[in-house]
């Protein structure tokens, strides 16, 4: 049985994409040096690619904010 090519939608969130494989659907963060790891949830990535950007000390842009 062949493997479909993923196919890729875009996200209300910053930094976060929808990848479509074999019908089953994950999110993923387009930062680079991030970006193998997949997420259940388009928040759940959305989250991530936040603490990442914290990390990384600029500002959150999806769903964290600063204080």
């Amino acid at each position: 049985m062949a493997q479909k090519a993923a196919k890729y939608e875009t996200s209300k969130y910053k930094y976060v994409i929808k990848e479509i494989k074999n019908d089953l659907i994950r999110w993923k963060i387009t930062i680079k040096r991030y970006s193998q790891k997949r997420y259940k949830t388009e928040r759940e990535a959305a989250l991530a690619a936040d603490k990442i950007m914290i990390s990384q000390g600029k500002e959150p842009v999806n769903i964290l904010v600063r204080k």
